[in-house]
């Protein structure tokens, strides 16, 4: 070595480790990424019914006591079943008519919906219960719960410990209104905000596994499902014919259309929250789907050519492992703590 190199060493051995400083910078800078656009906010909740744990608790009560539907034969835990990621147990609903057309779905994160029902009938959650005069939902319902709301209201004011609940929550004996507030503000608490991809991009690295970590670059990426499941809800709250293939006993359902009368919403169905959706029974609007690889293998293919399907459907390309990558992720949104929410005590 040169005495003009050995002058230069000690310079080059510093820069040497500056460049080794800037690039595990860079490194760490890629490690941390920010995500806290993937982060659940906190669930709107209507000026005319905030949210209270008395409130919350009577909620619960109500909707898993089968004295709200006709003959005392159903709940809304009935169709909406917590160890089901709180969608229905059967590939489409049951009710006094029998089996109905659709799935019943989950009512994990409904809370963050801008409207509600497969086709978007109802505004809001208390809407939606069915209990609200002018209001046809699952409670009242003919072919669902099928119960009278007047007589529903006045069988719990019989029930001396709903009286009390009701009196010190609202002031007054149970009303349709109420019990529509009460259910409806119940399913506001039912939010996955600690599932493992909630810990994740919080800041918990590894809350997720490795191949669920390659699944999330595939959900925002080669897979395409932000299109429609965009963060942090996962949904779009947009209408979508997806080309699902036809089950059930309706020999045609119209979906969207069927509310608006618009020819373009022909076969377009809600697009749900994917929280907790790695413990349904079944998928899709007409559950004729039952597990979630049938459910990606489904968008990998393109659907299946349905009319008016829309154009945002078409084939991915996934290979086999990409697949179970993206199943991995999916699983990963599950909260455990909503799957095990059980009956509480009824009066």
């Amino acid at each position: 070595m040169s005495t003009k190199q050995k002058r230069l060493m000690p310079f080059l051995k510093i820069r040497l480790a500056i460049v080794s400083v800037l690039m595990a910078g860079s490194s760490a800078i890629a490690y941390a990424e920010d995500l806290s656009a993937w982060k659940l906010p906190p669930v709107p909740v209507p000026a005319d019914n905030p949210q209270t744990p008395a409130k919350i608790a009577l909620g619960h009560q109500l909707a898993f006591d089968t004295r709200l539907s006709k003959d005392d034969a159903l709940a809304c835990a009935s169709c909406h079943a917590p160890v089901a990621g709180g969608g229905g147990p059967t590939p489409r609903a049951f009710g006094q008519g029998g089996e109905l057309g659709r799935w019943a779905p989950s009512w994990d994160n409904s809370g963050y919906y801008t409207s509600l029902f497969w086709d978007g009938r109802a505004s809001s959650l208390e809407e939606q219960t069915g209990a609200l005069p002018g209001h046809m939902g699952p409670i009242t319902a003919p072919g669902e719960m099928g119960g009278d709301i007047a007589q529903v209201t006045a069988k719990l004011n019989k029930i001396t410990g709903y009286k009390k609940q009701f009196n010190a929550v609202f002031g007054s004996d149970a009303t349709p209104e109420n019990i529509a507030k009460a259910i409806a503000s119940f399913e506001r608490t039912l939010n996955a905000t600690n599932s493992p991809f909630q810990q994740y991009v919080s800041g918990n690295k590894k809350a997720i596994s490795a191949s669920a970590k390659r699944g999330f670059e595939l959900f925002r990426g080669k897979a395409m499902c932000t299109a429609c499941h965009i963060p942090p809800l996962l949904t779009d709250n947009n209408f979508h014919n997806i080309g699902v293939p036809s089950a059930g006993p309706l020999k045609e359902d119209n979906g969207r259309f069927d509310v608006t009368k618009n020819d373009a919403d022909k076969g377009r169905f809600k697009t749900p929250s994917l929280y907790n959706s790695g413990s349904f029974a079944f998928f899709m609007h007409d559950g004729s789907i039952i597990t979630m690889r049938e459910v990606v293998e489904h968008y990998n293919k393109g659907g299946t050519g349905v009319p008016n399907q829309d154009p945002l459907i078409m084939p991915l390309k996934l290979s086999g492992t990409e697949v179970n990558d993206l199943v991995a992720f999916v699983n990963s949104l599950t909260d455990e703590r909503l799957d095990k929410i059980g009956r509480p005590e009824l009066p």
